[in-house]
């Protein structure tokens, strides 16, 4: 039992520190575990799991929402993008809906500029700020372009789920 904590313990301090050496490292702090969040209007939440892949060259973020607005989700790809030296991502959902943004990490925050997702034969124009608020929450606010102004579309509150 004390060789398998030791060879876990290790694991864990390669993955932290593989991260932090990535270009990906502003997106470490998600990685390893789950986020959960209720929608700001109620009656629905949204789960966020984060872990890398292929060997820490991206990020994948599953999600599953439940409740008024689900059953849905999703896949999030994270990967750097050296050409652009920025780090984007390639989202999927279970409605065969998609888009790709950039992230832009500022301080304690991720902001998801301008996308535009594609779904039901429809565009959205979308853009997200996550705020942190310590180590083990973040809010997530989403906007939608609508006749040339931004509006609020959801809001949710994270929480990091116990392993």
């Amino acid at each position: 039992m004390t060789k398998l904590l030791a060879l876990l313990s290790a694991l864990a301090l390669f993955s932290g520190a593989f991260a932090a050496d990535s270009p990906l490292a502003p997106l470490a702090r998600l990685e390893g575990h789950c986020w959960q969040g209720e929608f700001a209007e109620g009656g629905s939440w949204d789960k966020h799991c984060f872990a890398w892949a292929y060997d820490g060259k991206f990020l994948r973020d599953t999600h599953v929402v439940t409740g008024k607005r689900g059953p849905y989700g999703g896949e999030t790809l994270y990967r750097f993008d050296a050409a652009a030296a920025r780090i984007v991502y390639h989202y999927f959902d279970a409605t065969g809906g998609y888009s790709e943004g950039s992230v832009e990490p500022a301080d304690d925050a991720l902001k998801f500029p301008e996308e535009r997702y594609q779904g039901g034969g429809q565009t959205r124009v979308l853009r997200t700020t996550w705020r942190f608020d310590g180590d083990d929450r973040y809010a997530a606010v989403t906007e939608e372009l609508r006749d040339g102004r931004w509006a609020e579309a959801w809001r949710v509150a994270y929480t990091k789920q116990a392993p």
